[in-house]
This record gives structure tokens, C-alpha cells and sequence, in this order.
């Protein structure tokens, strides 16, 4: 079987997984109920944390920035923006097609910066995120270890994931564990492949030169996390679920991160899964009430994401092309 229709079993089996366990948790808490608790939400407040959302883009654009300008290339933040939203919506409304990383490489290459920069950019804006996010959900299950000792899959599973970023993050960073990796890649038999793999290594590791940088952009992925648990927070309390920020803000770190499997499409049956278990099942939340609030969230994220579509038709760039750079 080739790449694409592995691509696409793969995205149908996650999108089964996704379907299966978004019917279980329906089954579970009354689709009727969770309907009429979705239509009883505060529609005011679910706008404000819409536009709070949606704003909360131009963060993880300021990080991506200071990154690109760190090696010389100079893309203004309302343009980055754009390209964020684009990769948003690229990543709830076609997954089986292009990641939205893939699509923002694309879309950055197009300003002039060459594909080792773009990718390194992304790849380290992701991994650095990715370390904020572990930081965050440590630390909240540790806060609140009663809660989560009664889930040690999960917290298993946050370790390890917690402990595989970490390892990624010394060998792009550590001299010793770089020098390493530089020997494995030049043992690579394809030397095409084995030129690719160490310009892109060593677009990665010249950001060691930039340790301040790295710093900022970890503190300001800390930043975008506590915001976009502001934002699912505020969902919660309008659809009248007031369950405590810092058990709210846990979850969506720790669900956040379990997304980096590839079981389902966006954590989709996932995140609502836990989020039943947790405040349903656990601390005694009406289920029907818990299952509307998250859905809530997704809702918002998607329509938040849809506007990505809007901009990426104004980008004019063809769906062909970023299929061809993946």
C-alpha cells in the first residue's frame, strides 16, 4: 500500500475512533439534554470567547515572529496571523489531506524564506509549545493529585509524552546529544535524504544561538495556554457549567497533549470523554451539562477556525501546492 492510501486509511480509522466515541458519549448523557443545554448557553458570552479565541491567534503569531527574526527573515505579525489562521482551519476542516504546520511552511516559504528556515521555525515554535503544554499539565495534575490518582492511564500517558518532548528538546539543543544525532543522520544510505535531514538538523540547532529567544517564545507559549484555558473556562461558565478554572485548565493541558497520538481526528471523543468522566462521572456534574459545555468549546474553535478559510481563499494558494510540499 502506498503513502496516500495509507494517509487516508489512517484518517478514516481515527475519524471511526473520533464518530465511535462522540456516539458512546451521546448515549451516555441524553442527546436531548445535552441539545437543550447547548441552546440554553449564554450566546453573548459565547461571542466574547469567540473573539477572545480568535484573538488569542495573534500570540502564537508573535512567538512564530520572533522565531523567523531571530535568523534574519522579517515577516510582518498581521500577515503570520493569517497564515495561523489558515493552518487552523486546514487542521479541523481537511484533515485528511494537509497538516496545518505543513500548510504555514508553504505559506511562509511564498514570503521568501527558504524551506529550512520555515520548516526549522515551525518545528521549534511546535516543540517549544509543546513543552509549555507539558510544564502546565505537570504541574496542574500535581496541584491536583487527588483527582488524578484515580486516573493512572492518564497520567501515565502525560509522563511518558512529557519525558519523549523533553528528550526531543535536548537533542535539538544539547551539543553532546547533537553531535549524536548528526552521526546517526550521516549514516542515512539515501544521501539525498541524508543532506535534507542535516540542513534541516542544523537549521534546528542554530537556534542554540538564540537562547533568549527561546526563552520568550517558551514564556509566551506559557502565556497562549493560560489564555485559551481563559477562553474554555468562559465557555464552561456560560453554558452553566462552574466547575473550579484550575480542574478545567488541567484537563484541557493534559487532553491538549494525549492529542499528539494519532487515535482520533483533533482529540474529537477524546477531550469529551475525559471531560465526562472527570466532572460527570468523578465530581458529580450533571453529564448531559458537562458534554454540552465541551461541545461547546469545539464549536467555537471551529468557527474560529472557519475564518481560516476566508483568508486562505484570499492567499490564492492552491490546495495542489501544499499538497505537493508534504
Amino acid at each position: 500500500m502506498t503513502g496516500g492510501p495509507r494517509r487516508h486509511l489512517r484518517t478514516v480509522l481515527r475519524l471511526a475512533s473520533s464518530l465511535a466515541l462522540l456516539a458512546l458519549m451521546a448515549w451516555l448523557c441524553d442527546p436531548v439534554a445535552t441539545w437543550h443545554a447547548m441552546r440554553r448557553a449564554h450566546l453573548p458570552a459565547l461571542l466574547g470567547a469567540l473573539t477572545a479565541y480568535v484573538a488569542s491567534m495573534g500570540i502564537v503569531a508573535w512567538r512564530w515572529q520572533m522565531l523567523l527574526q531571530a535568523e534574519g527573515h522579517q515577516v510582518d505579525i498581521w500577515r503570520l496571523f493569517r497564515y495561523y489562521l489558515i493552518g487552523f482551519f486546514f487542521n479541523n476542516f481537511l484533515p485528511s489531506s494537509v497538516g496545518g504546520d505543513i500548510v504555514r511552511i508553504v505559506l511562509v516559504r511564498r514570503s521568501g524564506c527558504a524551506w529550512e528556515r520555515a520548516l526549522s521555525s515551525v518545528f521549534v515554535e511546535r516543540l517549544l509549545g509543546f513543552l509549555a503544554m507539558t510544564a502546565l499539565a505537570v504541574s496542574s495534575m500535581a496541584l491536583l493529585a487527588k483527582t488524578f490518582a484515580a486516573l493512572p492511564v492518564v497520567v501515565i500517558g502525560t509522563l511518558v509524552l512529557a519525558l519523549v518532548f523533553i528528550g526531543i528538546t535536548l537533542i535539538c539543543f544539547n551539543a553532546r546529544a547533537a553531535r549524536l544525532a548528526e552521526r546517526l543522520i550521516a549514516r542515512v544510505r539515501w544521501s539525498t535524504l541524508s543532506r535534507l535531514l542535516q540542513l534541516f538538523f542544523q537549521s534546528v540547532y542554530a537556534y542554540r544561538a538564540h537562547r533568549s529567544v527561546l526563552v520568550y517564545v517558551f514564556l509566551v507559549s506559557l502565556l497562549y495556554q493560560v489564555v485559551l484555558g481563559g477562553v474554555t473556562y468562559w465557555i464552561m461558565q456560560a453554558t452553566g457549567l462552574h466547575a473550579p478554572f484550575l480542574l478545567i485548565f488541567a484537563l484541557m493541558q493534559v487532553t491538549s497533549m494525549l492529542g499528539v497520538i494519532p487515535i482520533t481526528l483533533e482529540t474529537t471523543g477524546v477531550r469529551e470523554g475525559l471531560y465526562v468522566l472527570v466532572l460527570a462521572n468523578m465530581m458529580g456534574y450533571d453529564r448531559a451539562l458537562t458534554l454540552a459545555a465541551i461541545v461547546l468549546v469545539r464549536v467555537v474553535s471551529i468557527m474560529g477556525s472557519a475564518l481560516g478559510g476566508i483568508a486562505f481563499a484570499l492567499e490564492g494558494v492552491r490546495i495542489r501546492e501544499v499538497s505537493v510540499a508534504r
